[in-house]
């Protein structure tokens, strides 16, 4: 007899877990149907589990769409209660409890989700939206900031403009201060700060947002940033004030290259930045390959080359911005062309390229061969002209003329103001 009752007790147990499975998977089928798009299965999925989190989630939303609160909080809770660890219902409740005016209950259960999913990308723009109506600004951001490290390229789109209001107001933009402070947290940054500088409506909020980056301990300020915001003021026509923050960011050993011509004697290495430095950027195949190197008969320790193969380009790619104030100054040098061939040669410019245009003074040609020789010119910087650019030329006005080979070595560049 006792063997009987255990025998059907184990069968009962069995046909109890085949049961549950049974319910368990069913419900699981209607959910996925409901998820293809019919309706109805959502409830059928409850008829097999009445607990299954994600069916009572659904109607708990649908509910909310058809402003029956009550019957969506009681869903919604139910769905919490089955998976305690997802935070979608939860920022549900948090928005119900936010439209009844239940700012504690919804401000709680706002940290809550926010410790179930600190990454998920949804639920972190769906807290910052929250802590956004609650106007807290701080809270929103890095809510934000977050959801944007593991978004789509979409949400750039639509929230860089803001994170840029946020900026432009000295009243909010200190919530960005964790971002600034160490932005290698955070994929995104760079591409919002060359948004800021396409987009930024005033100076103010790029100086503020590049303080904010200097003042950071643990991610100083990058080289690119400094680069792309110098040019930045350059494109403004605010050269005086691109020229001040270059020169504030150059190494103390390179202060000693200072002056209205910036290692006149091609001391430092060309490292083609956007600031009062060398720049050379001939085109790839082009033929031309502008470096540094030792040779007899220069003043320091190295001295410009500039190569030539004699293949046809119209050749104005070694240059330097200059910020010459209104006056008249003198350009001197030395250079030793090497075998230079050419119809007419090469010959130093400088023209205005802000706040007018316009040819302020250039130099001889250089042709063929030789020893070092000296060379002089004037440059008359009219009023208006705010800022200026030195480059190296090939001379003519038809193509052959650009057909140049040979070599010509540079050195001691400099400008003075005339007396």
């Amino acid at each position: 007899m006792a063997l009987v009752v255990k025998r059907t007790l184990l069968i009962v147990a069995a046909a109890v877990v085949v049961w549950q499975m049974l319910a368990v998977n069913l419900s699981n089928f209607f959910v996925e149907d409901a998820r293809y798009g019919n309706s109805k299965s959502w409830q059928t999925a409850l008829w097999w589990d009445k607990s299954h989190p994600v069916a009572l989630a659904r109607l708990g939303v649908d509910a909310i769409d058809e402003e029956q609160p009550v019957a969506a909080l009681a869903l919604l809770r139910a769905s919490i209660a089955s998976n305690p660890a997802n935070a979608r219902p939860q920022m549900d409740v948090v928005a119900l409890y936010a439209a009844d005016d239940k700012t504690e209950q919804s401000d709680r259960l706002a940290t809550a989700a926010n410790v179930l999913m600190p990454v998920r990308p949804a639920t972190q723009l769906e807290l910052a939206l929250y802590w956004s109506s609650r106007e807290r600004v701080e809270q929103a951001v890095q809510h934000l900031a977050v959801a944007l490290a593991g978004g789509s390229g979409r949400l750039r789109d639509n929230y860089f403009p803001q994170l840029l209001e946020i900026a432009a107001l000295e009243q909010t933009r200190d919530a960005l201060l964790p971002i600034t402070e160490n932005p290698a947290l955070y994929p995104w940054w760079d591409a919002f700060f060359t948004y800021a500088l396409r987009n930024a409506q005033d100076i103010s909020t790029m100086t503020a947002l590049v303080a904010m980056r200097e003042a950071s301990a643990q991610e100083p300020l990058s080289a690119i940033e400094r680069d792309r915001y110098v040019r930045w003021l350059r494109e403004d026509d605010l050269i005086a004030e691109a020229y001040l923050y270059w020169v504030n960011g150059l190494q103390k050993e390179d202060l000693r290259y200072l002056g209205y011509l910036f290692d006149g004697g091609f001391e430092r290495k060309i490292v083609n930045t956007s600031g009062f430095d060398w720049t050379a950027n001939p085109p790839r195949n082009s033929g031309v390959r502008i470096t540094t190197g030792e040779t007899y008969g220069i003043d320091g320790g190295r001295a410009l080359r500039a190569s030539f193969s004699g293949k046809r380009i119209q050749f104005s790619h070694l240059r330097q911005n200059l910020f010459l104030g209104h006056g008249a100054y003198v350009l001197t040098g030395k250079v030793r062309p090497d075998n230079l061939k050419a119809r007419r040669g090469l010959q130093w410019r400088v023209a205005c390229n802000a706040g007018a245009s316009g040819l302020l003074g250039e130099s001889e040609a250089f042709l063929g061969g030789g020893d070092w020789r000296a060379f002089s010119f004037d440059i008359n910087v009219p009023q208006g002209c705010l800022g200026q650019v030195l480059s190296l030329n090939s001379v003519g006005t038809r193509q052959v003329d650009h057909e140049v080979s040979g070599t010509l070595w540079v050195d001691a560049l400099r400008i003075e103001r005339k007396k």
